[in-house]
């Protein structure tokens, strides 16, 4: 199979063109390299000694008009994700999100090539159970970008006979992740004596995705999932952020009371994301990795590979 994964160099683009390469698949990347992005991330092997990079972003629209339309698959990744982020700079996410998603919709209906897109559980934004015919009601710019990406997706199926299939994700971590994301950047800051800055309380709730569990859900929606459809990809294992910061700081030997501080909370903050994964697990897929379980080896990684993400 021939597949482009946009935003292919980020973390979890990363990870997906990693996992089909060692199946022999011939994966393409499309990336805009910017700072969150890192080819480090990308493993050439025996599979695939090349992974052609195509060094663009998906909100321009020229780029999309000389790529070859011989694709089997393409897994749309690339995005801008940042809460904070996005409330200083929302046209920035509304062109990557909304704009650019356009954009692959527009290439994969004109080529009549099926698309896989990544959207988030914070689409629902208010704490209410989310199922995938909840009814969308964002509550920062990024999350709305994100359920307009779902619409765009929606519209396009019937318009343009787009072959189109969503899977949601909750918070997902692993190796290789950028260090501003909660838990490497928590790890690193322990590592170098810094203190955890904890938002408000720090009693938000929020549920952890392995970045492997949720590769293997791209899979099983690719396999047996039905075109047109969302796919909630969500774990049962849930963590306030102060309680992760003590997980961390129990795991690297520090005192927690003198390894945090609190500050200023964001703008509007939900205080927990219920995603319901119950329609993706009847097709065949369940977890099979635990934060507790995993924490050790990610602490290892992120301590020995300080230096992975500086650019050449």
């Amino acid at each position: 199979m021939k597949i482009l994964v946009t935003g292919g160099a980020g973390f979890i683009g990363s990870h997906i063109v990693n996992r089909f390469t060692a199946q022999d698949h011939e994966v393409d990347v499309l990336d805009n390299l910017g700072h969150t992005s890192c080819e480090n991330r990308l493993h050439r092997n025996k599979y695939n000694k090349r992974i052609f990079i195509y060094v663009a972003d998906i909100s321009d629209t020229d780029v999309w008009k000389h790529l070859p339309t011989d694709f089997d698959l393409v897994i749309n990744s690339a995005a801008e994700t940042h809460v904070d982020e996005s409330f200083d700079r929302p046209a920035d996410f509304i062109n990557t999100n909304v704009v650019g998603l356009h954009n692959v919709s527009k290439y994969c209906a004109d080529t009549s090539t099926p698309l896989i897109h990544l959207s988030t559980d914070e689409v629902i934004g208010t704490g209410e159970p989310l199922y995938e015919n909840s009814m969308t009601l964002p509550t920062n710019p990024y999350s709305a970008t994100k359920a307009a990406g779902e619409s765009i997706l929606h519209s396009y199926g019937y318009s343009y006979g787009l072959d189109w299939k969503v899977v949601r994700l909750n918070n997902t971590y692993g190796t290789m992740q950028f260090p501003d994301k909660l838990i490497p950047s928590f790890i690193n800051k322990l590592d170098n004596d810094e203190k955890l800055p904890i938002h408000g309380s720090g009693k938000q709730i929020r549920f952890f995705l392995n970045v492997e569990d949720f590769v293997d859900a791209v899979e099983v929606v690719l396999n047996v999932g039905e075109t047109k459809n969302i796919y909630n990809v969500s774990t049962d294992e849930s963590y306030s952020v102060l309680l992760i910061a003590r997980m961390i700081c129990e795991a690297m030997n520090k005192n927690i009371h003198n390894s945090i501080e609190y500050v200023e909370d964001r703008l509007f903050q939900d205080m927990i994301y219920l995603s319901n994964s119950e329609k993706l697990r009847s097709i065949g897929w369940k977890p099979k990795r635990t934060l507790e379980q995993t924490l050790p080896y990610l602490i290892q990684w992120y301590t020995e590979n300080d230096k992975f993400f500086q650019k050449k």
